[in-house]
């Protein structure tokens, strides 16, 4: 079938059709629309894949790829078995037919059934019944002004009920000096706690070429620290001298409430795990999550309410599948409404899905939750987080480095993915968006189910029910004496932030004109940057043979230009400074 164009619309279903709903009632910020072929299945990407299709910080997404349980019948077709619309793909482009040239389309074989992934935010004012515009209630951190003709719901503010935590943070090195080390004594003893140090039995400032230059600590075997400042400002001595092998570390989560100790001893290729927790909940660690989410579908080692032990290889927002056991509990205890268990297992993974282990890593990033039963099920919003366990070299010299200002926002690490120039300017104008300590809303404030109201404002209760609505275009698609009647457009893509996903538009000086209050960012970046080399009927985001092709011609562009503040965007060629597209906004009077 040859797709030669669509349109989408949010609709309530009533007895006397579809009727359109308000942008300001249900405001779609984006969307991902899949046709599945029979010939393709939607699974999660990995990290690389989600990379090459596009999305953001290389974090794993779902997405349409070729069955790999059976055999492809038609393996030398060209033709896609399954295809993604999400060009145009926000509320602002409801009703707009996205169309191609003639002889142009988005070819599908065999396609049997429609797979949506869209991003709602709903910013309905149930207060108020009138015909024209007014917002409801909104959180003190909206940035809309007033009489604004939007929900400033819509730019997803991080409210006082989405908690956000900002603070100095600190790493372990076992090699060389720390790249920054930290200032003066009274921090350094401060530090000490960030990385999970405890039982600290002296506090020392010293001035000798024994210990590395600035913080540093020594963990003995019976559990006693020493944390030491050392004033000389070139010591020869490196992080992790006389370190042999045996390695610990601890992290408490007050959020999921859970805490964590882990000691790796290398000689007998043993790890000892200690988890605490509810006794009578569900908790649970992930173990190596680099960006704190489900997403990451770490390794992880769960206790439900009765004190019983599972392993599970996590799925996205899923519970997962229990694997093969590989831990020994060696100790299951409950005091005062925490049980404590200890249990052992091998450094090496038992299988792929299980984690390994590794005595040269300083670190481990995590992920935390509890729940509010005993069985293992959905944690809620409330209690699960994510952090670093940083170890110390057991008898050695461990340095304690400076690591710089981090934060989470709702329990989950802050992570983004800003560009330098040229790629992008972000950076050189110190974009709000990219740092935790200015980060005023957005996607990290608008995860699943979170509510953007301060915690004094009354949730509405009223539900409100409606639709995502679709209409596609097509021609039969034939091969007539070796010549197709469609030619298949491949996707490329890009974003003007450069996979940042977002940016702020700062607010302009009351004095000056509103005329000249613009704001404007750029990119840089080359076809190369989007390509995509692999078989356009596996994937959708293919681009098949790139090798022997000196260039692309663009057949369609659609940008991603959101409402209220989009004045336009420009594709330029920046080898002849040919203006290729441009996208203007067309605003309504109502």
């Amino acid at each position: 079938m040859a797709i030669v164009g669509f349109e989408a619309d949010q609709v309530v279903r009533t007895e006397d059709g579809d009727k359109s709903v308000p942008i300001t009632w249900a405001y779609n910020h984006h969307f991902e629309a899949y046709m599945k072929g029979s010939m393709s299945v939607m699974r999660k990407t990995t990290p690389e894949e989600s990379h090459k299709v596009g999305h953001s910080y290389g974090q794993d997404q779902w997405h349409v790829f070729i069955r790999e349980d059976v055999n492809d019948p038609n393996p030398n077709s060209g033709i896609p078995v399954a295809q993604w619309f999400s060009e145009g793909n926000g509320g602002e482009f409801r009703k707009s037919f996205h169309g191609y040239p003639k002889g142009m389309a988005q070819l599908i074989e065999s396609p049997v059934s429609f797979q949506l992934q869209p991003m709602q935010i709903d910013t309905k004012n149930r207060f108020y019944n009138g015909s024209d515009f007014r917002p409801g209630p909104l959180p003190e951190s909206s940035a809309a002004p007033p009489n604004a003709s939007y929900s400033g719901l819509l730019e997803c503010p991080c409210a006082t009920r989405i908690p956000k935590n900002i603070s100095v943070s600190y790493s372990t090195s076992w090699s060389g000096a720390c790249d920054t080390e930290v200032h003066n004594a009274e921090e350094c003893f401060s530090a000490a706690g960030s990385v999970g140090l405890e039982n600290v039995s002296k506090f020392v400032k010293v001035s000798t070429n024994a210990l590395p230059t600035g913080c540093s600590s020594i963990k003995y075997e019976n559990g006693t620290v020493n944390v030491f400042y050392n004033e000389i400002t070139s010591s020869s001595t490196a992080c992790g001298s006389g370190r042999e092998g045996t390695i610990q570390g601890s992290v408490k989560s007050d959020d999921a409430k859970v805490q964590l100790s882990v000691m790796i001893d290398a000689s007998s290729s043993t790890v000892t795990i200690t988890m605490s927790g509810p006794s009578d909940k569900w908790y649970g660690v992930g173990f190596n999550a680099p960006d704190y989410v489900m997403d990451d579908k770490p390794y992880t080692i769960v206790v439900d309410g009765t004190g019983n032990v599972s392993e599970r290889k996590l799925g996205s927002h899923a519970p997962g599948n229990i694997i093969k056991q590989s831990v020994q509990v060696t100790s299951n205890k409950v005091a005062d409404g925490i049980r404590t268990v200890t249990m052992t297992r091998d450094m090496k993974g038992a299988t792929s899905d299980h984690y390994t282990f590794d005595t040269q890593k300083t670190s481990l990033p995590l992920i935390f939750a509890s729940g509010t039963s005993g069985t293992y099920a959905y944690h809620g919003s409330k209690l699960r987080s994510g952090g670093d366990l940083y170890f110390n070299s057991i008898g050695a010299i461990t340095c304690i480095c400076y690591k710089g200002v981090e934060g989470s926002i709702n329990g989950i690490p802050f992570s983004k993915n800003c560009l330098a120039e040229p790629k992008s300017d972000l950076l050189a104008h110190k974009n709000p968006t990219c740092f935790v300590d200015t980060y005023q809303g957005g996607l990290a404030c608008c995860h699943h189910q979170v509510v953007l109201l301060d915690k004094e404002q009354e949730q509405p209760e009223e539900e409100f029910t409606y639709n995502m609505k679709f209409r596609f275009w097509y021609q039969e698609y034939k091969e007539e004496a070796s010549k197709a009647s469609h030619q298949n457009l491949i996707r490329i893509y890009w974003q003007t932030e450069a996979m940042a996903t977002e940016y702020d538009i700062p607010k302009c000086d009351d004095s000056t004109p509103r005329d000249e209050c613009i704001f404007e960012i750029k990119s840089n970046f080359t076809v190369r940057d989007m390509m995509n080399k692999c078989d356009t009927r596996t994937n959708p985001a293919c681009w098949g043979d790139v090798d022997n092709n000196d260039g692309i011609n663009i057949i369609y562009a659609a940008g991603h230009c959101h409402a209220p503040s989009c004045i336009s965007m420009e594709l330029y060629n920046a080898d002849t400074n040919e203006l290729l597209c441009r996208h203007d906004p067309v605003y309504g009077k109502s």
